[in-house]
């Protein structure tokens, strides 16, 4: 109660925004006001209750109570209307409603590319509100962002890390990987960086490659990055390539043996094309055909005496090769193996049957520890095995079947020593032809059919004298395919090694097979002849 003015409060009365505060000044009965917002319809007001429209604050109409806000006002409306400002959104429903951007799947039509970036992936805020971009990326920058393969750089990646086998990876426009250039070896299409692929050789064959190929099949090399020419061919290189047949002397493996014949010798035609068995041999037949030695009675003329064995019958044996067994041979038997028999002469130095080269001869200018490969001049069959080069060895060895070094250390035959295949040890000791005067010749004398090739050593033993050399002779005979070895003078001046104290000699096809006559022993006096004959 306040002097002179009763106080209503809200209760009992329906008043809308009713404010419980009333002014305790104000002593005029006409003034009343409102304070607060549209909002709040509570009024401050003196005891009497004048109809003064800021005073009034309470309608039938329910029109007046649309916006407020008051809790305690009714504010309810006729069934199926809603608030002016719409039904509430739900954001996480994945639908756009009132004021959403986007909810959460739901973009609209917005992409990183709308939003300004280069690529990328757009999101939506969890509020709804915004885009989330921070899947988005600036392609160009040079930095490989989210959402990017690549941006200028490739981050390491290659084709091969891509499921390609080659090739040269880039990065597109768009940051992303472009692999035109990469390659799959293997395919059959030449793409990436290759040269070819599998049977696309884009055209090449052997002989269009210009570089002297004139038969064979091109291929193309495992990993696609060239052309493999390794079966490709160059006829007369004297190497079995391409699609030849034989190359030369190059047979490839082939013999008159594997070509159905008992002996003889085999050749190739100039075209590479074609094996050449007319020199081939059938043992048996009573003809001596070339390459044969004597086939039955066929003795092609010879005789125990043209064959330097004095008199007695000459024979040839099952295996076309002669049979001196009943020859009065000059020398006494040192022994046989699987090729030679061996006979040992002793004549005045004088009378010993091997040519004096020295002053025709080729000198081979071989000097301490070396060798050379020579030719022979036709061919001669060692162990029945042709050739028609040999090397000569300073240490007083002949070698068949390649340029290769046998070392001054002797041993005793059969040797393991290498090379220790188709070996003649004439005088196998430590030698230095580049001692002095010393030399080492060579020279085929003869006409075709009867032609004989030597060799002759003029040389000093290793460390001894330069003056006082020693020489001895090999010889290879073509008609009779005999080897006759001749030491003139084994004698040097305060020498140990002389007359064959420290040498080796002997004939050696293996190291298994092997006839030796003398190890270091001084059995290789002046005027020994030492003869092997093929059995």
């Amino acid at each position: 109660m306040k002097s002179g003015f009763t106080w209503l409060g809200c209760t009992g009365l329906l008043v809308l925004g009713c404010n419980t505060e009333t002014s305790s000044t104000s002593t005029d009965p006409t003034t009343t006001h409102a304070e607060g917002s549209s909002g709040d319809a509570g009024a401050e007001s003196s005891g009497t209750t004048l109809p003064s429209t800021t005073a009034e604050t309470s309608t039938s109409d329910d029109s007046a109570t649309e916006g407020s806000s008051s809790s305690g006002a009714d504010t309810s409306t006729s069934e199926g209307e809603s608030s002016s400002t719409g039904s509430t959104a739900m954001c996480g429903n994945g639908m756009v409603e009132g004021s959403e951007v986007c909810d959460g799947a739901e973009l609209g039509a917005a992409t990183c590319e709308s939003e300004g970036f280069g690529t990328g992936t757009l999101a939506c805020a969890d509020d709804c509100t915004a885009f989330d971009t921070a899947g988005c990326a600036f392609c160009g920058n040079g930095i490989i962002e989210d959402g990017e393969s690549c941006d200028g750089t490739l981050g390491g990646q290659s084709c091969v890390g891509q499921g390609f086998s080659s090739g040269a990876l880039d990065c597109a426009a768009d940051c992303t990987f472009d692999t035109t250039g990469c390659g799959t070896c293997g395919n059959d299409i030449i793409d990436g960086t290759e040269f070819c692929d599998g049977s696309n050789l884009a055209g090449a064959d052997c002989i269009g490659l210009g570089v002297g190929f004139d038969s064979g099949t091109l291929s193309c090399a495992g990993n696609c990055t060239g052309l493999d020419t390794s079966t490709c061919g160059t006829c007369g290189n004297d190497f079995t390539d391409g699609d030849e047949l034989c190359d030369g002397i190059s047979l490839d493996g082939a013999t008159c043996l594997t070509q159905g014949f008992d002996g003889g010798t085999l050749s190739c035609t100039a075209d590479c094309a074609t094996l050449v068995t007319t020199a081939c041999t059938t043992c048996g037949d009573d003809v001596a055909d070339v390459g044969e030695t004597c086939d039955g009675a066929d003795l092609q003329g010879e005789t125990c005496a043209s064959l330097g064995l004095t008199s007695g019958d000459l024979a040839c044996t099952p295996q076309c090769g002669w049979d001196i067994s009943g020859c009065d041979v000059p020398g006494l038997p040192f022994g046989s193996d699987a090729g030679y028999d061996g006979y040992v002469i002793q004549l005045d130095p004088a009378l010993l049957p091997c040519d004096d080269i020295s002053a025709t001869g080729t000198p081979t200018g071989l000097t301490d520890d070396s060798q050379v490969e020579v030719p022979i001049g036709f061919t001669f069959p060692f162990y029945d095995i042709d050739f028609t080069n040999v090397t000569v060895e300073s240490n007083g060895t002949l070698h068949f079947g390649g340029d290769v070094y046998l070392g001054y250390t002797n041993s005793c035959l059969p040797t393991a020593t290498m090379p220790s295949d188709t070996n003649i040890y004439v005088f196998w000791d430590d030698l230095n032809p580049s001692t002095g005067v010393s030399e080492v010749y060579y020279q085929t004398l003869g006409v075709a059919g009867d032609q004989r090739f030597v060799v002759q050593w003029d040389t000093a033993h290793f460390g001894g004298d330069a003056l006082d050399l020693i020489r001895m002779q090999a010889m290879l005979m073509e008609s009779t395919q005999q080897i006759v070895v001749c030491y003139v003078d084994m004698l040097s001046a305060s020498n140990t090694g002389d007359s064959g104290a420290e040498a080796t000699a002997g004939v050696q096809l293996d190291s298994v097979t092997a006839l030796g006559f003398s190890c270091d022993a001084p059995e290789l006096v002046d005027g020994t002849e030492l003869l092997y004959v093929p059995n």
